[in-house]
């Protein structure tokens, strides 16, 4: 009796379904804050005059703090970004420039400054996978993007030789699209205090679009970035941004660009 009764326990654990693993959340929230040290190139257009950034004296670089808030599920990623640049100039004229219908000559000493923030999100969607849950849980894919930012640029002028000065404010959206890959891999025992690597890079290309009156400009955004993950939450990573736009508005024309590395801290909930 007591052996028929083992073996029909035995048949009925047997018999039940394994259990079951644990179900993937339906998304995931990451937050990315970074230091950025960008430095503005390009020139400003007055009248038909190009006037180079070097000339006014707003060409250093500047600690910029940026930020993004991510919602991925499966293939598709929905980013809030933006970032805030400013950067401030007073010096001695080399070159007679004229701005905004202020006159400095060389020999002049003049203060500057110039601002730009950004306040945006994009949409990407990763087409490709060749490579999904490969060995070291390798993860390769290729996506495409659309973004939508909103952003202002002010500049100023003070001529302090022969006093006179000038400001001028623009807003504009800007509409990209692109595409990039993303890389992750597993490190295994080579990095004991880094178990995962992530390689990622993406560009994009689109329009400026004056919100006050003016005409149609260009924009691009260009990204890379190394990342090191500490753990499944929390990683590192250093890399290169740039973000230009060509500006035709009522108060400033400008083919400009903001570029330089930027380090941040990323962490997934």
């Amino acid at each position: 009796m007591t052996d028929l009764a083992s073996l029909l326990l035995l048949g009925s654990l047997q018999g039940e379904p394994p259990a079951a693993a644990p179900a993937e959340p339906a998304f995931r929230l990451e937050l990315a804050l970074d230091l950025w040290l960008p430095r503005l190139e390009g020139e400003f257009n007055d009248n038909g005059a190009k006037v180079d950034v070097r000339d006014v004296d707003v060409h250093d670089t500047e600690a910029s703090f940026a930020g993004a808030l991510r919602v991925i599920r499966d293939r598709v990623q929905v980013e809030l970004r933006g970032f805030s640049f400013r950067t401030e100039g007073n010096t001695v004229a080399d070159t007679a420039f004229t701005l905004g219908g202020v006159t400095v000559d060389a020999g002049d000493r003049f203060d500057s400054s110039f601002s730009w923030w950004s306040a945006g999100a994009e949409v990407s969607y990763e087409v490709l996978r060749p490579h999904h849950d490969g060995p070291n849980n390798t993860d390769f894919a290729l996506f495409v993007l659309g973004s939508l930012d909103f952003q202002s640029v002010t500049r100023d002028i003070t001529n302090i030789t022969a006093p006179a000065s000038t400001d001028a404010i623009e807003a504009f959206a800007v509409a990209e699209f692109g595409g990039g890959m993303r890389l992750r891999f597993d490190t295994g025992r080579s990095f004991p205090l880094c178990k995962a690597m992530e390689i990622s890079a993406k560009a994009a290309a689109g329009a400026s679009i004056p919100l006050d009156d003016g005409d149609l400009g260009g924009a691009a955004r260009v990204e890379a970035t190394f990342t090191g993950f500490f753990d499944e939450h929390t990683a590192v990573y250093l890399g290169y941004r740039l973000v230009g736009a060509s500006l035709t508005g009522e108060e400033m024309e400008m083919t400009t660009s903001l570029q330089g590395l930027v380090a941040g801290f990323r962490y997934e909930f």
